[in-house]
């Protein structure tokens, strides 16, 4: 599958270079060096080679939403224009080839086209958030005609810029800031009277362009959204995020949950996680699943089966299973990864669980070794490691996330190598959380590129309005605990998913099944949390 991506690049590039109309799909075939029955595998057409693109555009872009400055409409504004300018300028040429088609909606790869309604959609989604975000967001009634004013805006300026020939794209800048400074003078007439009025007919006018309304009904889709929101994990950063589920959290999910709705087709979730249990014993009970992913998965097959409750298709949800990705980094080998993998599938047989599925990095890749799939995988998708941590030291939740990563590095490095100092582990940790987030990240991208509509959950706290959602999957002491890195202590009214050294300073009782350890269950009238929780 990771043919897939590229094919994309390859055919992109042949496209820009030869010109549209000149290159076949064989000639991109020849040029990617594959035969030509795998191009028409994953691309029907050139067409779908742009449509591709748009993807690849947009994914990048709700990646970065929880990066837009807390300022101004007119400043947030500014900002995701000037990143969507900057994904888009590799492709500049192309699209400036392509300029007639973009703009015909009578062809598929048109602005404005049904194909790329789900595209308009998305856009119209982050130009909400744009608004909501902001330290001058207008009233509710106005989000939404704002968000449609903005859109055209910022199609304006993306078409100009094909067109402009000012060294650096110079000219472009200027009309952005131009655009942008206009925007912080209206930004405070929409608390009067006149400016309500005036927006609501200048989207009136937009809207029947967009071609999305009223077709488009999202009423299903809140209420699948508002049913995973209700189960989310938020990155904590000593901000006042919210917990309860939100305007922009819902925004995110709905063009991704319409895809599936609007097709009456399953929903397709995808949730990186179980990778294998932690070499740490002071925290897990042995290298095989236990009580812990049994809790968790019967979760997962009751979250699918919820969501049939309110749309009848369901959901299907694919655990890709991340333990190859950083197994050397962890200090967990190929082997251990193999077979806890092969007793996760085992669990989901036994559990009956028809709506969950398993995706291993070998599934995607074809490398002749696992060493080989892991440095192609940080090659094509990981981003450099000077950039990630310069966004980790400008960014609060980046840091959130890399704390919580060097955390339970650290306990992992002190327990499998106690003739080091702490201070020495934690250091040394430190370049290993890096890696781990520059692999996970690279993982997702793969995933990305691999499910292009699939809606991302994870496993660890997330921004409120990241584009995945972190999933609590079972009751923990703190969020950033799974049962891989914890066992499960079960107590008078309920459970609860502890270290293993917690579970036994607190006299905790083993518990085995089928010759294996499992569990523990908590002596009557311990106290609530174990020490140190």
């Amino acid at each position: 599958m990771a043919t897939r991506r590229h094919l994309l690049d390859t055919g992109l590039q042949v496209l820009a270079t030869q010109g549209f109309a000149a290159v076949s799909l064989a000639d991109i075939a020849t040029a990617a060096e594959q035969p030509l029955a795998e191009v028409y595998r994953h691309f029907g057409s050139k067409n779908d080679f742009i449509l591709g693109l748009y993807q690849r555009i947009h994914d990048e872009l709700e990646a970065r939403v929880p990066d837009l400055p807390a300022e101004t409409v007119a400043e947030r504004f500014h900002a995701f224009v000037h990143s969507k300018l900057m994904l888009l300028a590799p492709y500049e040429r192309l699209l400036r080839s392509q300029l007639a088609s973009l703009l015909d909606a009578d062809v598929p790869t048109g602005v404005l086209s049904p194909a790329t309604e789900n595209i308009r959609l998305r856009g119209l989604t982050l130009l909400e958030i744009v608004a909501r975000g902001a330290t001058d967001v207008p009233a509710e009634t106005l989000i939404a005609p704002l968000a449609q004013t903005l859109y055209a805006a910022h199609w304006g300026l993306l078409g100009l810029r094909l067109l402009d020939r000012s060294a650096g794209a110079a000219a472009t800048e200027s009309l952005l800031r131009l655009v942008s400074a206009g925007l912080a003078l209206v930004a405070p007439q929409l608390a009067t009277l006149v400016g309500p009025l005036l927006l609501g007919q200048v989207s009136a006018a937009i809207m029947p362009f967009l071609q999305v309304a009223p077709a488009v009904d999202f009423d299903v889709a809140r209420r699948v959204a508002k049913l995973l929101l209700l189960h989310r994990k938020v990155l904590r950063t000593g901000a006042d995020e919210p917990t309860a589920p939100d305007e922009q959290s819902i925004a995110l999910l709905l063009p991704k949950l319409q895809y599936f709705i609007g097709q009456q087709r399953p929903i397709h979730l995808i949730l990186p996680a179980f990778p294998a249990k932690s070499p740490n014993r002071r925290k897990v009970l042995g290298p095989l699943p236990d009580l812990g992913e049994e809790i968790a998965l019967t979760f997962l097959q009751s979250l699918c089966q919820d969501i049939r409750q309110v749309y009848a298709p369901g959901a299907r949800l694919s655990i890709c299973a991340d333990g190859r990705v950083f197994a050397d980094l962890v200090q967990v080998s190929d082997a251990e990864v193999s077979a806890y993998n092969d007793e996760l599938k085992h669990l989901l047989r036994q559990l009956d669980t028809p709506d969950l599925d398993v995706i291993n990095l070998e599934d995607l890749l074809s490398n002749a070794s696992f060493d080989a799939a892991r440095a192609w995988i940080v090659a094509e998708y990981g981003e450099p490691l000077d950039e990630l941590k310069a966004r980790v030291r400008a960014s609060e939740h980046h840091q959130a996330m890399f704390n919580g990563i060097h955390r339970f590095v650290s306990e992992d490095g002190l327990a499998l190598a106690p003739e080091k100092s702490k201070s020495r582990v934690k250091e040394e940790s430190k370049e290993v959380a890096y890696g781990v987030i520059q692999r996970s990240n690279a993982w997702t991208r793969l995933l990305a590129q691999e499910f292009p509509y699939a809606v991302r959950l994870s496993i660890h706290p997330q921004h409120p309005h990241a584009d995945k959602l972190g999933l609590r999957i079972t009751r923990a002491v703190d969020d950033w605990l799974t049962p891989w890195h914890g066992v499960v202590l079960l107590r008078d009214q309920d459970y609860v998913l502890v270290k293993r050294y917690q579970a036994e300073e607190l006299g905790a009782h083993l518990v085995e099944k089928d010759g294996r350890p499992s569990h523990y269950v908590a002596q009557p009238n311990s106290s609530l949390l174990p020490p140190n929780s």
